[in-house]
């Protein structure tokens, strides 16, 4: 009895095993077409990640890791510029701010000593870069 179930799983395993040589070889007969199609290739570098990996703990959202792959604005250049656009439109702002309170507050006194000229003219340099800036962005976009 041993012997018989031995016997047929062997005769059986051999039926497959040619079975499939069988199948594969007529396979491997069948004349193949190459189609030689161009291939186009791009070149992408990801920018510099502004955000952290770490958020700090957050039990509904994958406790709080920040995963770069899934952001939008990594894989969506339209984003990506508004994104860079509304930083330089802050910059520019913020230099503004800045020489608009130096001016108010030096001329409180009517009088504006050579620091606070030295001042002013650093201002006006970083207003004039950002104005720069703003409108080369605005150029290439």
């Amino acid at each position: 009895m041993k012997y018989s179930h031995k016997l047929i799983t062997l005769v059986f395993a051999a039926v497959l095993l040619i079975g499939g040589m069988v199948t594969s070889a007529s396979a491997q007969r069948r004349g193949v077409r190459v189609i030689n199609r161009p291939v186009v290739v791009r070149t992408y570098v990801r920018p510099y990640v502004v955000r952290p990996y770490y958020y700090g703990y957050n039990r509904l959202w994958n406790y709080g890791y920040y995963d770069p792959f899934y952001d939008p604005y990594f894989s969506d250049p339209y984003l990506r510029a508004q994104r860079q656009r509304y930083y330089l439109q802050q910059e520019l702002r913020g230099n503004q701010r800045e020489l608009s309170k130096h001016l108010e507050k030096y001329r409180a006194d009517g009088v504006i000593t050579a620091k606070e000229r030295r001042e002013l003219d650093d201002d006006y340099r970083d207003v004039a870069k950002a104005k720069r800036k703003l409108a080369e962005f605005e150029r290439n976009y």
